[in-house]
């Protein structure tokens, strides 16, 4: 079975996604992938307070749609602090290492 074959099943191109196809200098660094990441955990609790603040005002009548940005907000800021966990972690574990 050719992995073109497989590849054309779904909808998401591996190689594309995860930055296979392009060289080293191309990709984006760890760093400003972090970056970008708490830029874009930023922007969405920035989100979620307008439409808070919006709702609140009575601006805003569809309470889903403020529960929606909220739970988005929420769970980004989540993945991102276990993220940060996980790097703390790793980084403690190398300390630890005998030389």
């Amino acid at each position: 079975m050719a992995i073109t074959t497989v590849r054309s099943l779904g909808s998401i191109d591996p190689v594309r996604t995860y930055g296979l196809d392009q060289t080293q200098s191309q990709r984006p660094s760890f760093a400003k992938q972090l970056a970008d990441a708490v830029t874009e955990v930023n922007r969405l609790q920035t989100e979620r307070d307008d439409l808070v603040t919006d709702f609140v005002s009575g601006r805003v009548g569809e309470v889903h749609d403020v529960m929606t940005a909220a739970e988005e907000a929420q769970l980004a800021f989540e993945l991102l602090l276990e993220v940060r966990n996980k790097l703390l972690e790793s980084y403690q574990e190398i300390m630890r290492m005998q030389v």
